[in-house]
């Protein structure tokens, strides 16, 4: 019994440093804040936990990281193709959804709240793969096509604008079905945004 005792309160901590990081970042948590949303003494979470960086680690462990980054790229791929006007079979949407509701403030950290960390550039990385992505999509339709630096530019800014929108979203919706809601209205905005980004870069003027 006491075992359990003591894995339940671990789990409490866990879940008050992914509150705290989503909150305030990494950098901007507090021991003793976590230790005051979990409902215990500063004293008592350090016998779980030596510091901050121990606690990221198990809240955030790198395989959940590298999941999301595969995740991520099925995804997005999909996505681009959908922003031509194509079909995307096996998308992953309903795999990437579930992966954001099971992991919900992890990801917001990830996202939006990951520096002085080993991932501090998770968010630049993601906003580097959507870009990439849509490129690629755009160069399929026209190898020679020139992205020039200006639409590139606006391009990164958009994806940018989404990995903010996307990390508040997760952190402003716990209910499951306020986050599919939530989700799906942002996706219905941002598709047809890109199919006419790509429109234009492909007729010429944004090259």
């Amino acid at each position: 019994m006491a075992q359990v005792l003591k894995e339940e309160i671990r789990r409490r901590i866990l879940d008050a440093a992914l509150e705290e990081m989503a909150a305030h970042g990494y950098e901007g948590a507090s021991m003793a804040r976590i230790a005051t949303r979990a409902g215990l003494g500063t004293a008592t979470s350090y016998r779980y936990f030596a510091g901050k960086a121990e606690l990221f680690e198990a809240a955030i462990p790198a395989e959940l990281a590298h999941r999301f980054e595969t995740l991520l790229d099925r995804r997005v791929k999909a996505l681009a193709q959908l922003a031509f006007g194509g079909e995307a079979d096996g998308d992953g949407g309903e795999e990437m959804m579930r992966f954001w509701i099971d992991h919900r403030l992890a990801v917001v950290v990830l996202l939006d709240g990951a520096h002085g960390t080993a991932h501090a550039r998770y968010g630049e990385r993601f906003v580097e793969q959507l870009v990439a992505s849509t490129l690629a999509q755009i160069r399929a339709q026209q190898p020679r096509v020139r992205v020039s630096a200006p639409a590139r530019f606006v391009l990164e800014r958009i994806f940018e604008n989404t990995r903010r929108l996307l990390a508040a979203t997760l952190a402003a919706h716990p209910s499951e079905p306020a986050l599919r809601e939530a989700i799906e209205a942002f996706w219905s905005y941002q598709v047809p945004g890109l199919r006419g980004f790509a429109t234009w870069v492909l007729a010429g003027r944004g090259g």
